[in-house]
């Protein structure tokens, strides 16, 4: 049986995460999923899962986890989920560890406290921050750019089986994630500055994607051709949107995704969460699946649509 450690800032889009990259049934205790079968590269691959690992035990007795660790020799990792419970966990750390021996060359444990329960496990397999934190120094950048972490999240809630689509590239932030996970994308934006800062960006990683100059009402793709859409739209960030008519562009991007995506394919988009976009979804043909909030700051919150072309 498998653990999963969830970001602790963002729970319930980390859910949203983990079912879209895991793809089956799991049980959910505050911080941590638990599921059975394999989970390679889903940690490594995400934005907001910490961790993944092995099961050695779960109890909301000490003396059990102790049963199953001592003796052993282990690195330990002691993470207590609730801060309520912060002041409980030393006394129970006490009984837990007790004849258990400890060295950083020992396979790391993670020993977590959560909603009364303990969970020890090993841990095998942690987020990939550090193409992350890489990526978010790209040298081309602006006020208003997704950051690598919501990047590579809304490319997670697609998980299509190999073509992305990104309509407003802007400079490229998606589909950098997208070409570090291994699919083959294609970027385009109006606006040829964008453009060019876009293939300086992917070239800078040595990245390759598909770049076309194009408008979002005329969409030079195939019908029925592309995986996944993602994509993050204007939304009066920038100087650039002040002059947007955005239901006429949402509105394009919407019938122009039930056009090229193929039978099951997803549309993913972040957008500001004073808009509504849901009557003009189901307009369009296509079927909202979920929309999760992210608060940024006091001035703009974010709302990610997870759409699918039925």
């Amino acid at each position: 049986m498998k653990y999963a450690i969830l970001s602790a800032d963002e729970l319930f889009i980390s859910l949203a995460e983990l079912k879209a990259l895991l793809k089956r049934p799991f049980s959910y205790v505050t911080g941590i999923a638990i599921f059975d079968g394999e989970a390679k590269n889903i940690a490594r691959r995400s934005s907001t899962i910490k961790a993944i690992g092995e099961i050695l035990a779960i109890s909301d007795n000490p003396k059990e986890i102790n049963d199953a660790l001592k003796g052993k020799c282990f690195s330990i990792k002691p993470n207590v989920i609730m801060n309520s419970d912060k002041d409980l966990f030393p006394v129970l750390y006490k009984e837990i560890v007790d004849g258990v021996k400890f060295s950083k060359k020992c396979d790391k444990l993670d020993l977590i406290f959560t909603d009364g329960v303990i969970l020890a496990g090993i841990r095998q397999e942690e987020r990939d921050s550090k193409s992350l934190q890489a990526h978010a120094k790209k040298p081309y950048s602006q006020s208003g750019t997704m950051d690598a972490y919501t990047s590579r999240l809304l490319v997670n809630l697609a998980n299509p089986e190999k073509t992305i689509l990104d309509p407003f590239a802007g400079v490229g932030s998606i589909l950098i994630e997208a070409s570090w996970l291994g699919y083959n994308c294609i970027g385009g934006d109006i606006d040829s500055k964008m453009i060019e800062k876009t293939k300086y960006n992917l070239k800078h990683f040595n990245y390759e994607c598909q770049i076309i100059q194009e408008d979002i009402s005329n969409l030079p793709i195939k019908e029925n051709s592309v995986d996944a859409i993602v994509t993050d739209p204007p939304y009066g960030r920038s100087v650039n949107a002040r002059d947007v008519k955005f239901d006429e562009l949402y509105e394009s991007l919407f019938f122009n995704s039930a056009e090229v995506l193929k039978k099951g394919g997803k549309l993913v988009f972040a957008t500001d969460s004073k808009f509504d976009w849901r009557d003009k979804i189901k307009s369009s043909g296509l079927k909202i699946d979920s929309i999760h909030f992210i608060y940024l700051h006091k001035s703009l919150s974010r709302e990610i649509y997870v759409v699918e072309k039925t």
